[in-house]
């Protein structure tokens, strides 16, 4: 019997469409169920290269992918060691732009991420421990990233219903061993503190799915009452005329308007810190001043407008 929890949300999709694929418990049952709404999708692999039998579990995914009756790619990401500082970011950003750049490559119009509730759960205690604002408190359950749409249809799904989809299905997975590494953040969050909140309050789940849709929400309301706020004071060539935008706004209005702006050019949105040293850097100028980068992006401030250009060596050597 098919559990229509995790296979409805997957019924109306059309296109060309790819499931991100690591080859554990959750990705393989994605792909599986993807399969089995007759979607024909492409399990899209990449390989850290950080495990020594990363080789072979990029393998095991691709003879997985044939029995399924999906087709299979992959991609392999270089400069990364165990011992790097960061490591779970560094493979995370990694891994992400490996995905982008596939998707381009390949035409693929939607990408399906295996990210659960619990997954969803566990970012928003990250995510609060680490401070972050609301728009960045848990992930969206669709965006975009260049012409292909990441959507996660997983997202309000517990961990426990995807276990016992596999455990009906009989499927096979790779276990890789950092997932018990608690030195790791996440792993930390899941193996020790998920079990203590729980333990607290039992209706832990919903409520933290609660709180990171409503902060999502709140994070989009924001954004669009800002960019009504600075469209009349967008300039060509990537400008804004911030001091006419900003203008007679309290500190927090203004950051509201510089986190629109860097949206709209493509940018996550720094942390508070960073962009509280721009705001007052932009605010302690008349002028001339700011010069700094973000994202892969330059700006400087001239003359009341702020410019935004693509990174070079150039705006590199002038920030010295």
């Amino acid at each position: 019997m098919q559990n229509t929890t995790l296979t409805n949300p997957l019924k109306q999709l059309t296109g060309f469409i790819a499931v991100a694929c690591s080859g554990g418990l959750d990705s393989i049952a994605l792909l599986h169920a993807a399969c089995g709404a007759g979607l024909k999708p492409l399990a899209l692999h990449i390989d850290h290269g950080i495990h020594p039998d990363s080789t072979a579990w990029a393998a095991q995914v691709e003879t997985t992918a044939k029995q399924f009756g999906a087709a299979f790619a992959s991609d392999r990401v270089s400069g990364l060691s165990g011992d790097m500082p960061s490591l779970e970011n560094a493979a995370r950003n990694a891994r992400h732009a490996a995905l982008a750049r596939l998707c381009e490559q390949l035409g693929i119009q939607t990408l399906l991420l295996a990210h659960h509730a619990n997954d969803q759960a566990e970012t928003v205690l990250l995510n609060l421990l680490r401070g972050t604002g609301l728009g960045g408190v848990g992930m969206p359950a669709l965006r975009t990233v260049g012409s292909t749409t990441w959507l996660r249809p997983w997202l309000q799904v517990p961990r426990k219903d995807i276990e016992a989809y596999a455990a009906q299905h009989g499927l096979s997975w790779v276990e890789d061993p950092s997932n018990t590494d608690q030195t790791l953040r996440r792993n930390a969050v899941r193996h020790t503190l998920w079990p203590v909140v729980q333990a607290v309050e039992p209706r832990a789940l919903p409520s933290l799915l609660r709180f990171a849709s409503i902060a999502q929400e709140a994070a989009s309301t924001e954004q669009v009452l800002a960019l009504q706020c600075l469209q009349p004071h967008i300039k060509a060539n990537n400008g804004v005329d911030w001091f006419a935008a900003s203008k007679g706004h309290t500190h927090a209005v203004q950051a509201a308007l510089l986190r629109a702006w860097l949206g709209l050019l493509g940018c996550k949105a720094p942390t508070q810190a960073r962009l509280a040293g721009m705001l007052n850097q932009l605010n302690a100028r008349t002028g001339d001043g700011l010069r700094c980068s973000h994202e892969g992006w330059a700006f400087e401030y001239r003359g009341r407008i702020l410019f935004a250009q693509g990174i070079s060596d150039a705006f590199i050597q002038r920030s010295r």
